[in-house]
């Protein structure tokens, strides 16, 4: 199978995908703590980062395979990874800001040095409680 790497290059020649950890049973939660904790790097501010994840894959229909596909193009594309003027902070491929801010998936491109500002979503955390 083809590595990560070479399915990231043939997206962008300029995007560098790293797969930070794989668990055979998790929630969103525990995945999104593992970009959370790599954007708490100084280091690590002007990096973008995408969650992107297997968004209805265990109800296998047209409608979900196709919402995946279009979430997935949006997180990926270049407007979202090398935006040219830089000024977005999040991208993917709806925002709503109706009853609750978020986009439709789950799967955005964002900026660590916005992800460091949010508060940490490990099950039982800060934002847990606040819900």
């Amino acid at each position: 199978p083809e590595s990560m790497k070479t399915l990231c290059s043939k997206l962008h020649s300029r995007l560098s995908c790293e797969q930070i950890g794989f668990y055979e049973t998790a929630s969103e939660s525990v995945t999104l703590q593992d970009i959370y904790d790599f954007c708490q790097n100084d280091d690590a501010a002007d990096v973008r980062v995408s969650y992107i994840h297997s968004k209805g894959s265990y109800h296998q229909t047209e409608v979900n395979k196709y919402w995946r596909r279009a979430l997935t193009d949006a997180v990926v594309h270049p407007d979202c990874l090398f935006p040219p003027d830089d000024q977005c902070n999040v991208c993917g491929a709806q925002f709503y800001t109706r009853f609750s801010t978020m986009y439709p998936g789950n799967m955005w491109t964002a900026k660590c040095s916005y992800v460091k500002k949010l508060l940490p979503p490990i099950e039982g955390g800060e934002y847990d409680q606040r819900k």
